[in-house]
């Protein structure tokens, strides 16, 4: 699909600082940027320049909020689609794309899902231009740079978690589109590896800029490997980060809301998932809502009342207020990307330890404080082992991205049925569950003359 990119074109007059606003806070760390003389305005002698560089990285950040936890309008739900997709949230919602996604049946022309996979295009295009105007007008610092290759691997391991084998990742340079043939769900981590591996040849120096984005990097990677099987090699590339280390992604009153809060607990129109409804018991899924689990807590005060579409009963999350950060990746990640590679070399103890470590002290997850929680049993066999690594993950990384991708991991690389995995049954809404693991590519992509559209809708 041609891709609309954010290149600084001649002739374009001004940027306005609504532009660049949506940039703002991508780690809690501050970056250290050219100031336009002009605040917020970048003149047309300013095309071509440092400043312009580095307004296109400032630019593909403002993408990064909008490719992950999403913003507020309908086109931006990326971490919340695939999380109603999964069993994170349920729609409260009247807009028959976001109900689909519930029940999982797809179509093409799905609105929702076309606006999630254009999110993630767009991202990596922002960074494609950010990469070259940076590399001939502002090299240094090179993290810089790095940050935006960082950027593009985690936009396409997400659409490769996300959606089905057949994916194009075309891009557009100089206004010029080059398409890209589909690539299986494989060649799509692949090509994020490559991005990220750039990365990290970049991000070498020791300020503390550079080691934020450098863990960044690693742990995208180690998700990659994680989603190739390859769990050794994933748990060997993050063993040097802190459980502690967060890479934020900020909110504020004056830039974006925090979608989670937005739709849940504002509009109403995400429900907390939970194992049970009006249908009565919901099998697979997890009782996010009524589990009473310290690291997803439910509003209870909040949770009264019907959801936007007036029939389903609300649940409000407690887990991020209206401005509150949210981790887009994390050293709990880390740590369960540890806990699963021991799980995969059959040592179920060795995952114990990790996973009881997380319990036995306070975690943070944004600026939520997650208190000690007591020790786990030990499973008696691998696959409880299985099934408890994968709730415990569950929880640690409600509403961040990946719960999809799991239950897809679940079936592809655990063997384990579909029907065993995503929620199944009788659907709330009327019908019955569907059988989608995956997103399809959406119509959009039909300008591309190589479009096949999914190649297979495997997990």
């Amino acid at each position: 699909m041609m891709r609309r990119t954010q290149w600084l074109r001649p002739g374009l007059a001004t940027i306005t600082a609504a532009a660049l606003a949506t940039a703002v806070g991508c780690s809690r760390f501050k970056d250290q940027l050219l100031e336009p003389q002009q605040p917020g305005v970048i003149g047309p002698d300013q095309l071509g320049s440092p400043t312009a560089a580095d307004a296109l990285r400032k630019g593909a950040l403002g993408r990064l909020r909008t490719a992950t936890v999403g913003g507020s309008g309908n086109n931006s739900e990326v971490w919340t689609l695939t999380g109603l997709f999964a069993d994170e949230w349920k729609s409260g919602d009247t807009f028959t794309e976001r109900v689909a996604a519930d029940q999982r049946l797809m179509q093409d022309n799905n609105a929702s899902a076309n606006g999630m996979f254009t999110a993630e295009h767009r991202l990596r295009g922002a960074a494609l231009d950010a990469i070259s105007a940076l590399r001939q007008y502002l090299p240094e610092p090179a993290a810089n740079i790095g940050q935006m290759y960082w950027v593009m691997g985690l936009a396409e391991m997400q659409l490769s978690e996300a959606f089905c084998n057949g994916i194009p990742f075309s891009i557009t340079v100089d206004g010029v589109p080059t398409y890209d043939q589909p690539r299986t769900t494989a060649e799509g981590f692949a090509l994020a590896q490559s991005h990220l591996d750039s990365a990290l040849a970049l991000l070498t120096a020791t300020d503390t800029f550079t080691v934020s984005v450098k863990n960044a990097a690693l742990i995208t990677k180690a998700r990659t490997l994680v989603n190739l099987g390859r769990f050794s090699d994933a748990a060997a590339l993050v063993t040097g980060i802190p459980t502690s280390y967060q890479y934020l992604q900020t909110f504020s009153l004056t830039v974006a809301d925090n979608p989670m809060w937005s739709f849940n607990n504002s509009q109403k129109r995400w429900v907390m998932g939970d194992s049970a409804d009006a249908t009565g018991t919901i099998k697979n899924a997890l009782p996010f809502a009524s589990a009473k689990d310290p690291r997803v807590p439910a509003n209870t005060t909040a949770s009264t009342g019907r959801a936007f579409d007036t029939s389903t009963p609300f649940v409000a999350q407690g887990l991020w207020a209206r401005s509150d950060a949210v981790p887009i990746v994390s050293g709990i990640d880390a740590r369960l990307i540890e806990a699963e590679a021991k799980l995969n070399a059959n040592d179920v103890a060795g995952m114990m330890t990790i996973l009881n470590a997380l319990r036995a002290s306070s975690q943070k997850i944004g600026s939520f404080t997650v208190p000690v929680m007591p020790a786990l049993a030990t499973p008696a066999n691998v696959t409880a082992a299985t099934t408890l690594f994968f709730r415990e993950k569950a929880f640690w990384t409600f509403g961040r991205g990946q719960r999809m991708g799991d239950l897809r991991r679940l079936v592809r690389q655990y063997k384990r049925a579909q029907a065993d995995v995503f929620p199944t049954g009788n659907f709330f809404k009327g019908g019955t569950y569907g059988t989608d693991v995956n997103f399809p590519i959406p119509t959009s992509e039909r300008p591309n003359p190589q479009y096949k559209g999914c190649l297979d809708r495997n997990a």
